[in-house]
């Protein structure tokens, strides 16, 4: 008897950060001798390593497997699967059957291969994976409230449990005998299970800040602060530039307070982030060293009470109804530019997004206004990353303000700036050539530019120039690297190198200027 040809399947594998038992390594393992005792072959592998089964976003294995399967032509008849909790602990089981049955519709069938029954649609295997999956969306809520109970009774021992310091703290890491070992940088996590975390007081100049923050909160708005601060040339952190929900997380929060305060928010079960009410906050009173008084902290808090009640979503969109009316359009900077509009961060709160808020009046965005509201939010995270690798190797030499959201860099000597112009990569629509986009500001065009060439992608640069003088007009297309305007300046090999190449050229511009006779 000729031997049966192996059916060809692929293999879903899961891991998030739960049991060794669970490692990529140990499922594929498992599946190959299932698929060696069963007449299966792996022609191809689906893993999402480190991920949460609780939801199918940014599950991107599964997600691909999913999309493979409706769209057909995948090359395989079967889905390996080492558990029923491996393909999810969906907190909602009609969700993993959803999906199991968009691949059982497509003829695709679905093999777990450490249950002891077999998916073969029987009564009793119906029932026990209907079980299965109830079972593991509950193991997911149980362990949810084992950790909440876990980090509550931390806080309340005065240790800090997550999240960043804020600005004007920093995270000290303590030994399990309570000595400070060090201070955990930006992305820094302690290695030790038995170490704690507390928060002390940051450097001196964010210190003084958030004083001057409190200070001013007493007659001001949030906005307004804002306005103020990036007016002063005070960055936040990482460079990036103050707004209104900056300053209010500041104002607001009682850890400056020296109060380890802990449950502001909650996103249990990988739900959307909600803000819990207050009684329902965790909090131990001076644990840390404070920044501000708690009388300070009250007197601000009044004087912000009416700036905390929320604003129905009705009224949100009827004050967007009255801008349309009146301007035509809608867009962040004509909401900013207005008078008793709210900011834009508000209905993003309120709505998931401004292009959902625009669309509940009636407002479109055309593919033209969606494409330059992509390309502005890539650009500020490129100037966000620029503002804090140039802040991280030169940070008592070079640092940011913002004029009208524009970063400018100060110098050391407090005398000199240096606008900063980030250049869109494009192709042109005919031939498809590489082209950037320099739009410089009239105000700029005698000044020392630094010019930063982002890549086709815009998740990155290709480039860095330093030109003494952009005397071009404000709009200008850059044809490639050996482009004539660039050719007048002086291309870094690194962002290391930009104080020395900045200041070689503002001399050369100074002698070349102290060569010409008078009278020419």
């Amino acid at each position: 008897m000729p031997p049966t040809t192996p059916v060809p399947a692929a293999q879903y594998l899961r891991m998030s950060t739960e049991h060794q038992q669970y490692s990529l390594d140990n499922q594929a393992e498992a599946i190959q001798r299932y698929a060696e005792g069963n007449g299966f072959v792996v022609v191809k592998t689906y893993a999402d390593a480190g991920k949460s089964g609780l939801v199918l976003k940014r599950r991107t294995g599964l997600t691909q497997l999913l999309q493979d399967v409706v769209s057909g032509g995948q090359g395989y008849r079967a889905i390996l699967v080492y558990d029923v909790s491996r393909w999810g602990r969906f907190q909602d089981a009609d969700e993993a059957a959803h999906y199991e049955f968009l691949c059982k519709r497509a003829g695709i069938h679905v093999h777990y291969c450490a249950e002891p029954f077999a998916n073969d649609d029987t009564i009793s295997s119906s029932i026990l994976k209907a079980l299965k999956r109830s079972m593991a969306a509950e193991y997911s809520r149980e362990l949810g409230v084992k950790v909440y109970a876990g980090k509550k009774r931390v806080v309340q021992l005065g240790f800090r449990v997550g999240g960043e310091a804020g600005y004007g703290l920093r995270r000290m890491l303590l030994s399990a005998d309570g000595k400070r070992k060090q201070k955990l940088a930006h992305g820094e996590r302690k290695s030790l299970l038995t170490d704690r975390v507390i928060l002390v007081p940051g450097p001196k100049r964010e210190v003084e800040c958030v004083r001057l923050m409190f200070r001013m909160g007493l007659r001001k708005c949030y906005r307004a602060i804002a306005d103020e601060l990036n007016a002063r040339g005070i960055p936040h952190l990482r460079g990036k530039p103050w707004n209104g929900d900056r300053v209010h997380s500041v104002l607001t929060n009682p850890k400056y307070t020296g109060c380890n305060v802990w449950g502001r928010t909650s996103a249990k079960l990988r739900s959307r982030q909600r803000r819990t009410e207050r009684e329902r906050w965790v909090l131990s009173p001076t644990t840390f060293e404070p920044l501000i008084d708690q009388r300070t902290f009250d007197r601000v808090q009044a004087a912000h009470y009416n700036h905390r009640i929320p604003i129905p979503d009705a009224v949100l969109l009827e004050k967007l109804r009255g801008v349309l009316a009146s301007v035509g359009k809608l867009s962040a900077p004509i909401m900013r530019r207005l008078p008793g509009v709210p900011d834009p961060t508000t209905y993003i709160h309120h709505f998931g997004s401004l292009r959902r808020a625009f669309e509940l009046v009636g407002y479109r965005l055309t593919s033209r206004e969606f494409g330059i509201s992509e390309q502005l939010r890539r650009r500020r995270q490129l100037q966000e990353i620029l503002i804090a690798q140039i802040g991280s190797l030169f940070p008592d030499q070079i640092r940011v303000r913002f004029e009208r959201n524009r970063p400018m860099f100060i110098l050391e000597d407090g005398a000199s700036t240096m606008p900063m112009t980030i250049c869109q990569c494009y192709r042109t629509r005919v031939q498809r050539l590489l082209r950037w986009a320099l739009r410089v500001p009239f105000v700029d065009q005698h000044r020392t530019t630094l010019i930063c060439l982002s890549n086709e992608t815009g998740d990155g640069f290709e480039g860095f120039y330093i030109l003494h003088g952009v005397e071009i007009g404000t709009r200008y297309n850059i044809t490639e690297e050996k482009d004539p305007l660039l050719q007048r300046g002086q291309r870094l090999n690194g962002l290391a190198d930009l104080r020395t190449v900045q200041q070689s050229l503002v001399q050369g511009a100074e002698q070349s200027a102290e060569s010409v006779p008078p009278g020419i």
